[in-house]
């Protein structure tokens, strides 16, 4: 079951099989399939490589996604049923990433990313994280997180980072990252089944896992007002940045910029 309390204890809860990403990942699928003309399959796909026609064409895919009524409308529909009041809750755009496999270049907008806390960028600290991929994922090919910085502070670039220059400059990385080799045995990662959606605190410190095989994951996140009066929200214990990204989240029933 869903609980703000656990997320902003540090506890990462898995909700299984929701219908309503179901149809998402339908509907991620069949605009794949129009636009690139085949299925994507993680185990087996060799046709998604770096070249400059799959670049403009995967982030048409990325835009189309981003601009989806029916994904935004089916994504709102899972918040509601885990018990998310919608009128006070915020949500910045659903966003698609491929992450290939080990050796291949990434393509489109998003790259896997190094350990990160995505409150180094948003410096919203009631952001809950959602993660999901389209396919089924194992330990190897998911996402990690790192349970010990939850309450521990962790070396980081964001002092110097700039979300515009991620707009402006190619390869320039979304979100401020750690470069700490942290040990394997710190780390946890999650096997999640299509329809499975992984929920976290975006304090938590995280990353991306490549493997053998190629990997297409959705993921967004969401801020609500009122969280600071009644849970336990966690504190800011290595950010450097200065600017809360307000604008990045928009109301899920009136559309306004979260306040």
């Amino acid at each position: 079951m869903f609980s703000k309390n656990k997320i902003f204890d540090g506890e990462s809860l898995i909700i299984k099989n929701s219908m309503e990403v179901i149809e998402i990942i339908k509907i991620i699928h069949e605009y794949f399939y129009n636009i690139f003309d085949y299925k994507f399959q993680s185990h087996k796909n060799q046709k998604l490589e770096y070249n400059q026609e799959n670049l403009i064409l995967f982030t048409i895919l990325q835009n189309r996604v981003k601009k989806c009524k029916f994904i935004r409308q089916h994504f709102i529909k899972f918040l509601s049923n885990i018990g998310l009041d919608i009128k006070s809750t915020y949500m910045d755009l659903i966003t698609l990433r491929f992450s290939p496999r080990i050796g291949k270049n990434e393509i489109g907008n998003l790259s896997p990313t190094k350990a990160h806390r995505d409150t180094w960028a948003s410096n919203l600290f009631n952001q809950i994280n959602f993660w999901f991929p389209i396919h089924n994922v194992t330990r190897m090919n998911s996402i990690f997180i790192v349970p010990y910085y939850f309450n521990h502070e962790v070396e980081n670039n964001s002092v110097n980072w700039n979300f515009k220059l991620h707009k402006r400059k190619d390869k320039y990385p979304s979100t401020p990252v750690s470069n700490v080799n942290f040990n394997k045995k710190d780390k946890i990662s999650f096997k999640l089944s299509k329809g499975d959606v992984l929920c976290f605190s975006g304090h938590h410190l995280h990353g991306s896992i490549q493997s053998k095989v190629d990997r297409l994951n959705l993921e967004t996140r969401v801020v609500c007002s009122g969280d600071f009066n009644r849970f336990k929200i966690p504190k800011n214990l290595d950010s450097k940045s200065k600017i809360k990204k307000k604008k990045w989240f928009r109301n899920l029933k009136t559309g306004k910029y979260y306040p």
